[in-house]
């Protein structure tokens, strides 16, 4: 079994990038807002899925057929 000291820096490429706090972070701005508009996207196609489920006519028996 292996035994890793984690106070020491690792030096495994994880492809995620640093991002400094002070940097120009207006490609980060538009990564963010654009996760928020999918989310948006999403929350209101579910909320319109809902809101269908609502008015769906359910069948009168346990018969889903239509017969």
């Amino acid at each position: 079994m292996a035994v890793h000291d984690l106070r020491k820096a690792s030096t495994v490429a994880s492809g995620q990038t640093t991002v400094s706090i002070g940097a120009n972070n207006n490609d980060l701005e538009k990564r963010v807002s654009n996760i928020e508009d999918k989310l948006d996207t999403i929350l209101t196609l579910l909320n319109k899925e809902a809101n269908n489920d609502k008015t769906r006519l359910k069948p009168i028996s346990g018969n889903d057929s239509g017969i």
